[in-house]
């Protein structure tokens, strides 16, 4: 994967601006200045006509006009900052010089750059520049979780067995996190180590990974590595720095007997502590070369005797239980 070059100006024909401007003359003269930049340049006339046009197809940059007839350019940066689909899409609200209060109301909103008119196009040029360039860094980080995201599947998928292991156990985390009270950084982290928590296996042969029996010795010790492999091939993707602690440390117990580091009770990261009850309620209650699906009542039970022997911490188990006889497993994939 080539690693972007932050100094790289991304090439200007190839990202779209969305310009929205009620006053004719400076809509034209905007969008006149920015083709003249080299952009690809969209322009309506409102802020609903701008939703509209974000649903059809999402921009590299907004750039809009905060005085509007019915949705101020303030409430158009809202919603699109409040929608997961756009969130990254920078905005940029043109205000008067002296219009402290609009500049306050954007940065509430989520602004991430503003213009007083009259515009210099210079200070345009650079500064949408500038933001683009960021988009761009943002975009390459974007594609590489994907990738990251898409192998771990592949791996899911060399085991019939474990399909939508991933999924549920995405699933799983996040609502046991939620319950628990992590915060909204941490359950974001969670849901990608749903997915990622076993990317390390793309080092472990089928002939370990698939096994049918028991492991020996020397196999447990090759597979017993995957959570150290697949923490360091997300090293270096700075969005998943906060996920990297619960793929290495799933495998950790509250009392130190787990692995790789033999962490103990609360230096063990809370969402890893999360992660090994979803990931071993799975294992038990999911159909596996070497053993039947346990009932959800048997696994659990498993659980609260583990967590008994200083396996698990306590608390979240109790959790779990609760959730789970509160219906966390409705509506999810068959195991």
């Amino acid at each position: 994967m080539t690693k972007a070059d932050p100094n790289t100006r991304p090439d200007p024909s190839s990202r779209t601006i969305l310009v929205v401007e009620d006053e004719p003359t400076v809509r034209d003269t905007l969008s006149e200045a920015l083709r003249l930049f080299g952009y690809r340049v969209v322009v309506v006339e409102s802020a609903e006509a701008a939703l509209a046009e974000i649903e059809r197809a999402v921009p590299d940059l907004i750039l809009t006009d905060v005085h509007m007839r019915a949705i101020s350019g303030v409430e158009l940066c809202r919603r699109v900052k409040t929608d997961p689909r756009f969130a990254l899409v920078p905005v940029v609200i043109l205000t008067g010089v002296a219009d402290l209060a609009a500049r306050v109301a954007g940065l509430d909103a989520g602004a991430d750059d503003f213009f007083a008119k009259p515009v210099e196009f210079t200070e345009l040029r650079t500064r949408v520049a500038a933001l683009l360039r960021v988009k761009a860094l943002v975009d390459e980080l974007e594609n590489a979780e994907g990738v990251i995201g898409t192998l771990a599947l592949t791996i899911e998928a060399r085991d019939p067995y474990t399909m939508g292991h991933c999924e549920r156990l995405s699933h799983y985390a996040v609502n046991l996190g939620r319950a628990v009270g992590a915060d909204r950084a941490l359950l974001r982290s969670l849901q990608w180590a749903g997915y990622l928590h076993d990317l390390g296996k793309i080092a472990v042969p089928d002939g370990v990974l698939l096994k049918p029996g028991p492991l020996s010795a020397e196999e447990r010790t090759i597979i017993n590595r995957h959570p150290e492999a697949g923490a360091d091939l997300v090293r270096g993707l700075h969005t998943l720095d906060d996920v990297r602690p619960l793929i290495r440390h799933h495998h950790e117990r509250w009392d130190g007997s787990g692995y790789p580091d033999h962490l103990v009770g609360e230096a063990i990261p809370l969402g890893a502590r999360i992660m090994a009850v979803t990931d071993v309620f799975d294992a038990l209650h999911t159909t596996r070369p070497y053993k039947k699906s346990m009932p959800v009542d048997d696994a659990l039970d498993i659980l609260r005797r583990e967590a008994d022997k200083g396996f698990w911490e306590s608390r979240i188990v109790t959790a779990f239980a609760g959730l789970v006889r509160d219906g966390l497993l409705k509506g999810r994939p068959p195991a």
